[in-house]
């Protein structure tokens, strides 16, 4: 029994000294690692061969230096069979070199290893450079699969492969909520107008109210253009068609987007709208400008057909002339001061199909700034018969 045990202690003993041997040893390689010069980090890999760390600070050394690093970051790959970063640099390193074959191997095995953006977006990046779209396609898609983040330099990468806006959003945008927000943000920054209508649809699909800001600023900007896809992504916003005069009784505050009102700010003016009745009130100081803007509407009518604009107004404190007036296809309505509800019209005819209705203020020539409200309800528009 005390042969036995004997044994056993002189077996632990020599456990130990294996051990704190071992630590010696790797305490001194550590030792070298840290004063990260080349000869030192050199002397570090020799004293641990297979530590990874050693291994691609020593490979960085050697790229610095402009010395062939293949064989070590090699062996790091292999050293860490789930690690796409040393297959990525064999890779592009291989592409560089003219050696396509061998960088499509390493690129593919990166991405079999590790399935995040970095391996897609690189293999997306290789076959656009190799000039094989079909491959670009699978990869961008992937890579956008999984991206986060700003997602412009992919967007940007798919609008060099074509300048075909449906090709990219079936082959390259997937069905992510976050990805397809981010590219109907995308297309309206690049005012890429021809691809915002059928973005936006993609988008509008998830209904979601949080998207809202993002369709009505889509809407904005083809309307400004007087693109006829927004009357197509008004309705996607939930909101009725529009028909003549938009919340023309003012029951619900403006929307300042697509064909509602828009109430336009400016310094001495205040707007507030009205309930019991429903109206709109626009209050000056007296401080505004000489000339300025004051609601604004888009309207879809008939070229060629004639209309009648008819509104009522009132005014408190204001005095004549009252320096207001509507401005629509060319023609012109002025708005005289009045104490009680008094109706007023504007004959108009067209030639666009998209038309901007203007309330603007505009000092009278030797009349001071205005001072006072103006109210406005049961602002329409009739056709007259064809």
């Amino acid at each position: 029994m005390s042969t036995i045990a004997r044994i056993a202690g002189l077996a632990a003993l020599a456990s130990l000294g294996v051990a704190v041997w071992f630590s010696i040893v790797l305490a001194r390689a550590d030792s070298y690692f840290r004063q990260a010069t080349p000869a030192s980090v050199q002397r570090a890999v020799e004293i641990a061969p297979r530590n990874t760390e050693y291994l691609t600070l020593r490979a960085l050394q050697l790229d610095y230096d402009g010395a062939d690093s293949t064989a070590l970051t090699e062996k790091i790959a292999a050293l860490n069979p789930y690690s796409s970063a040393p297959r990525i640099k064999l890779g592009l390193a291989a592409e560089v070199h003219g050696n396509s074959a061998d960088a499509e191997k390493w690129l593919l095995a990166a991405a079999q290893v590790d399935h995040q953006f970095e391996p897609s977006w690189t293999l997306a990046n290789f076959y656009f450079r190799a000039g094989k779209p079909k491959e670009f396609w699978t990869w961008i898609h992937s890579a956008l699969e999984v991206s986060y983040g700003d997602r412009t330099p992919a967007f940007d990468l798919c609008w060099r492969v074509t300048q075909d806006a449906a090709e990219i959003l079936n082959r390259a945008i997937p069905g992510r909520h976050q990805v397809a927000a981010a590219y109907l943000v995308y297309l309206s920054q690049t005012r890429r107008l021809e691809a915002i209508p059928a973005a936006a649809r993609r988008l509008a699909a998830y209904r979601d109210d949080s998207d809202l800001p993002l369709l009505f600023g889509a809407t904005d900007q083809l309307l400004a253009a007087h693109d006829p896809s927004s009357l197509d992504l008004w309705k996607l916003t939930g909101q009725p068609a529009p028909s003549g005069i938009f919340n023309g009784d003012f029951s619900s505050p403006p929307l300042n987007h697509g064909f509602d009102w828009r109430s336009i700010e400016s310094a001495g003016v205040t707007h507030v709208n009205l309930s019991a009745p429903s109206g709109h009130r626009i209050a000056f100081n007296g401080q505004q400008p000489e000339s300025c803007p004051l609601l604004q509407q888009t309207l879809n009518l008939k070229p060629g057909r004639r209309y009648t604009l008819r509104w009522e107004s009132r005014t408190a404190g204001i005095k004549s002339p009252s320096g207001l007036e509507w401005l629509i296809a060319g023609q012109h309505a002025s708005i005289p001061p009045a104490d009680d509800w008094t109706p007023g019209e504007l004959a108009l005819t067209p030639r666009d199909p998209f038309n901007d209705l203007q309330l603007v203020y505009q000092r009278p020539v030797g009349e001071p700034r205005a001072e006072g409200n103006i109210e406005l309800r049961r602002v329409h528009i009739e056709a007259a018969a064809p």
